[in-house]
């Protein structure tokens, strides 16, 4: 979306962009954020003006977005947050280390080992938090390159021209959840063999990077697909409801469910857990405190890191 050189987008107008898409109305919209409906549709005509493209399409009692203001949405809200995020980081008090600690991750049991070292850090500074981002391993990679969190879980390996990395202890083991009372339930161990025909719920990421296909010995078009997930308790309600085998994390499975069991594949199949960031990352102090807690744990337990040159954030 190119914008004409010499204008500037205004913060406010941006914001106020995001109501309209979030009310689908301009004159909701300008009740929420209390302002007039007029000056609001001058702040939208403004933007489309400064863009030079349509952002919202006007019906009577209903205002849509264009494929350029789906785009603006976007990265409005991605600016608002790191707005946002970069205010909170210039008010904390650095006589001690206070403020938010940003993480984007998945789901994981990985999340134990930060959980562990945030424990240490805020006991010593209590002003000290950690706020969590959740969303798939894409969007997770998303919100560390664009500077939306300070670090993030990563499943898999990341561009090391671009990212700094940390491998952490834990992997993620696959295994196939089903109802209790699948055909498939009474085995010890599955092969691909026992899977290839079933239905299949199957993790986005892994699918994407090759390695189920790989782990399958088929293409991905050959597979018995119905559906695909980014997050745990999705493939869990659709394993629940009967359309299909999840291969999922094993270590995020509920024993105790009466209903489904999660039981082992073989060969193993087994993903990498990284605390990622980006390089040339300027930390607060209360995020490089917990990034150099992390580094002294892997140190201690002899984890290998990636990018050894670049221990210290650059």
């Amino acid at each position: 979306m190119a914008k004409k050189e010499g204008t500037l987008m205004d913060l406010q107008q941006l914001q106020n962009f995001l109501i309209v898409a979030q009310e689908e109305n301009i004159t909701h919209a300008a009740e929420y954020l209390h302002i007039t409906q007029p000056a609001l549709s001058r702040q939208m005509q403004t933007l489309e003006k400064e863009f030079g493209k349509q952002l919202l399409i006007r019906e009577n009692k209903k205002t849509t977005l264009t494929k350029d203001g789906v785009l603006l949405r976007k990265r409005a809200n991605d600016i608002v947050n790191l707005v946002n995020k970069t205010s909170a980081e210039m008010s904390e008090d650095n006589s001690d280390l206070a403020g938010q600690i940003l993480l984007g991750v998945s789901e994981t049991d990985a999340i134990k080992y930060i959980g562990h070292c945030a424990k240490q850090l805020i006991d010593q500074h209590p002003k000290v938090s950690l706020k969590l981002l959740n969303g798939d391993n894409n969007s997770v990679l998303r919100m560390v390159n664009n500077g939306l969190v300070d670090i993030g879980l990563y499943f898999g390996e990341v561009d090391q021209n671009i990212f700094n990395q940390i491998k952490l202890p834990q992997v993620n083991r696959f295994g196939a959840l089903m109802p209790k009372n699948h055909p498939l339930a009474d085995k010890d161990v599955l092969t691909s063999t026992d899977l290839v025909d079933e239905p299949l719920i199957l993790y986005q990421g892994s699918l994407d990077d090759g390695t189920l296909p790989e782990w399958f010995q088929r293409k991905t078009s050959e597979l018995n697909i119905v559906a695909t997930f980014g997050m745990y308790m999705s493939a869990k309600k659709l394993v629940e409801s009967g359309l299909g085998i999840a291969l999922i994390f094993d270590d995020l499975v509920d024993y105790q469910n009466d209903d489904l069991v999660c039981l082992p594949i073989e060969p193993a199949l087994e993903t990498n857990v990284n605390l990622i960031w980006k390089k040339y990352q300027v930390f607060s102090d209360s995020s490089q405190a917990l990034l150099s807690l992390i580094k002294d744990h892997s140190i201690q337990k002899n984890i290998p890191s990636i990018n050894k040159n670049s221990m210290t954030p650059n």
